[in-house]
């Protein structure tokens, strides 16, 4: 069984354009850094750790956060740039 071209309702291409997925990468790109940047103020000024902890805390809340940052970011960049319409 093969996915419909379209919406039978609207007629909304299920198929993106190229640049859809590129768009949606600066959207993960900040998810990541705010991750990043929320995990840094979290150590620092609660732990004041050494370079590796930062590292290896960076790595493991970027792996975490991965599931969240792929769906949202595309979910984020179709709702602002996504050009549908709401049906009435």
């Amino acid at each position: 069984m093969e996915m419909n071209d379209n919406c039978s309702n609207c007629q909304a291409s299920f198929q993106p354009e190229p640049g859809f997925y590129f768009g949606a990468m600066f959207i993960s790109y900040a998810f990541t850094v705010t991750i990043m940047f929320v995990g840094w103020v979290i150590l620092y000024f609660t732990l004041k750790p050494t370079t590796n902890v930062y590292i290896y805390s960076f790595l493991v809340s970027v792996l975490l956060a991965t599931p969240f940052s792929f769906r949202y970011s595309r979910l984020v960049w179709l709702y602002w740039f996504g050009g549908h319409k709401r049906l009435s």
